[in-house]
């Protein structure tokens, strides 16, 4: 089971993996009153797909860390769109997006 087919959980003889993705850009020319916009834009764009996000943005760069909320389903299709959407915004640059982790597990 990939588990995409229970909303990015995974079960397996008692264990439980929540499954997340990072997302991440360089900014350009953002400023940080940019780099703020863009992280509110971001977080109403994960909030329409039942995701939430940890981490950070500053002048320079954004880097998150996206989860399922709490009974949210989520699929390969959020990903790829967070990620689609992301460089459409004229600050990003090299737009990064890994595949799926699981969130316990990350270091």
């Amino acid at each position: 089971m990939s588990g995409m087919e229970d909303g990015g959980v995974v079960r397996e003889q008692g264990k439980v993996a929540v499954l997340g993705f990072a997302l991440s850009c360089r900014l350009e020319e953002a400023g940080k009153e940019g780099a703020t916009r863009l992280l509110d834009a971001l977080d109403a764009a994960l909030e329409s797909r039942g995701l939430v996000m940890g981490g950070g943005v500053d002048a320079a760069r954004l880097d998150v860390f996206v989860l399922p909320r709490k009974g949210a389903n989520t699929s390969q299709d959020d990903r790829l769109a967070l990620a689609e959407w992301l460089e459409q915004q004229p600050s990003c640059t090299e737009v990064a997006v890994s595949d799926w982790v699981d969130a316990y597990e990350v270091e």
